[in-house]
């Protein structure tokens, strides 16, 4: 590794490079070696010269390296090699024979900008780094080697590529299994299928996030004669068919904007004979909550939504739309109902949804009692000082 170049760091903010995150910013970097180019490999080195690790350099991006080893080692076929196959034995422990799961959730399994996630024989990756885009040919052998998948799809149509210079791109590159069924794509998760598109569909087909969560709420109906559920931002139906599922008498209405998602939410519960237990909604959350009739009441709802912010600087907006979105909701739940709420921003921590929760509550005159703190499913690993990788928080809430 002596051909690597160097990247010198100064001494901002060295206490956190030097407890493990793998993000270093251009205020912390002092200086490199001539020759260097985006994408390039490099030696980062610390304000004493000593060794800190291996890492990917963008000079374009706010983000300037990417740390990518403590060791000095070679960023071939075989480091990622062993990267996917020391994640796959961690998934192994923890998840008990599930085959469809998130490999490599980027810095919680110390591949900064990478993603793959596993949906039984076929295998997705997303590349939100130019370092990591350079390694890509490595990264396709490596999952050929250790999982040997029936095919492997490039899902770099995400828009925090454009943040490091790279063009959106979606690709197969093996594939053993026709084009309509990569669109008709059908999983099994606890004992019920999924029909995913792999092409088209949101993310990688489906939020493997919240996979142990559905379970939480299949044990929450049980408390219930004859549970009526609202899955408010519904996608293709995960918690509703969990709900449906775990419950001969449950009636759930799930309500998404996106027409194509109803659609799949629609094919989902009638392959798993929950159809008529299960009304799927096109319209805006939103909206559909301001013109909810009051008289409707339910015992549980769900709010999941989709981001609402992806800085710091729009927190503020966001929150107002979170407070809305769980007073409308409040006002619909039944006494003796229950409330899943969850923010997947990384912005939005536990406190400040906790304490937006609970001024909705006073709005409404709904007095509330805290049961559970919900998090990201296992395969989402949550890793000491790297913060942003606690990002999916919630609380189930009883109304008394």
């Amino acid at each position: 590794m002596s051909d690597l170049k160097n990247a010198y760091l100064n001494r901002y903010e060295i206490r956190r490079i030097r407890q493990g995150h793998p993000w270093i910013y251009t205020k912390s970097l002092d200086r490199v070696d001539d020759g260097l180019t985006p994408g390039d490999t490099v030696r980062i080195l610390g304000p004493k010269g000593e060794f800190m690790g291996v890492g990917f350099y963008n000079p374009n991006s706010k983000i300037v390296l990417r740390k990518i080893s403590k060791d000095e080692q070679a960023i071939d076929t075989k480091f990622f090699r062993e990267k996917f196959k020391d994640a796959l034995d961690y998934r192994d422990q923890i998840l008990r024979g599930r085959s469809s799961f998130r490999l490599i959730n980027s810095e919680s399994d110390g591949l900064s900008g990478l993603i793959i996630d596993k949906y039984e024989d076929a295998v997705l990756f997303q590349i939100m780094s130019l370092g990591m885009e350079a390694h890509k040919a490595e990264i396709i052998q490596a999952l050929q080697e250790t999982l040997e998948p029936k095919v492997i799809i490039e899902r770099n149509d995400v828009s925090s590529r454009q943040y490091e210079g790279l063009d959106s791109i979606k690709k197969i590159h093996q594939n053993s299994i026709s084009g309509e069924e990569l669109q008709n794509y059908s999983i099994t998760i606890d004992n019920l299928s999924y029909q995913l598109d792999l092409i088209e569909g949101n993310k990688t087909g489906l939020y493997l996030d919240q996979v142990e969560n559905h379970l939480k709420l299949r044990a929450l109906c049980d408390y219930y004669e004859k549970p009526n559920v609202l899955d408010c931002f519904s996608y293709i139906g995960g918690f509703s068919l969990n709900a449906a599922y775990a419950h001969p008498h449950a009636q759930v209405t799930g309500i998404d904007q996106s027409k194509e998602a109803n659609a799949l939410a629609r094919v989902n519960a009638q392959n798993n004979q929950l159809d008529s237990r299960c009304t799927f909604i096109d319209a805006n959350v939103f909206d559909w909550l301001r013109n909810a009739d009051p008289a409707d009441k339910y015992d549980i709802v769900v709010l999941d939504p989709p981001s609402f912010t992806k800085n710091r600087y729009t927190v503020d907006n966001a929150i107002r739309g979170y407070k809305e979105l769980h007073v409308r909701a409040l006002k619909l739940l039944k006494n003796g109902g229950r409330l899943l709420t969850y923010s997947c921003s990384h912005h939005i921590s536990e406190s400040i949804l906790r304490g937006l929760i609970h001024e909705a509550a006073a709005d409404t005159q709904s007095t509330l009692r805290e049961e559970a703190v919900y998090q990201q499913s296992s395969d989402h690993p949550i890793v000491m000082h790297i913060p942003e990788s606690y990002y999916l928080k919630g609380f189930c809430y009883y109304k008394i």
